[in-house]
């Protein structure tokens, strides 16, 4: 649903069925924003955090975290990784507002973000 949501704004928009397929995608494109459930098949959110945390990006996008859990499990997410989190429930075109704006800033700082393609040919897109 936010997927959806996403895509009819002016971003790129890509999706990840998991932590695993994430990493992936993270392997060949660039991307502003990234929103991280930390409930997801394969591989969950915690352990996607880790291994993004050792990934050698040029440009560290800004990293959302939506989850179900409580209070006590955001505790554990490194502040320093995370730059926000989404509690569940949450009203979708709230934070459809706050990654369209969060990807603007983050354009209007690094102009080469919003190239289709990076100097290396890997794409950039604004959300996965």
């Amino acid at each position: 649903m936010l997927t959806a949501a996403l895509s009819r704004e002016a971003l790129a928009v890509d999706g990840a069925s998991d932590g695993i397929a994430a990493l992936e995608k993270l392997a060949v494109t660039s991307y502003s924003v990234i929103v991280v459930d930390l409930m997801m098949p394969r591989m969950d959110g915690f352990t996607f955090l880790d291994a993004f945390r050792k990934l050698p990006l040029p440009i560290r996008p800004l990293i959302f975290v939506m989850t179900a859990y409580d209070d006590l499990a955001l505790l554990k997410l490194d502040a320093t990784l995370v730059h926000g989190y989404l509690k569940k429930p949450f009203d979708v075109e709230q934070v459809v507002t706050l990654i369209r704006d969060a990807a603007e800033v983050l354009h209007r700082a690094e102009p080469a973000a919003v190239l289709p393609e990076t100097a290396s040919g890997d794409v950039a897109r604004d959300v996965c």
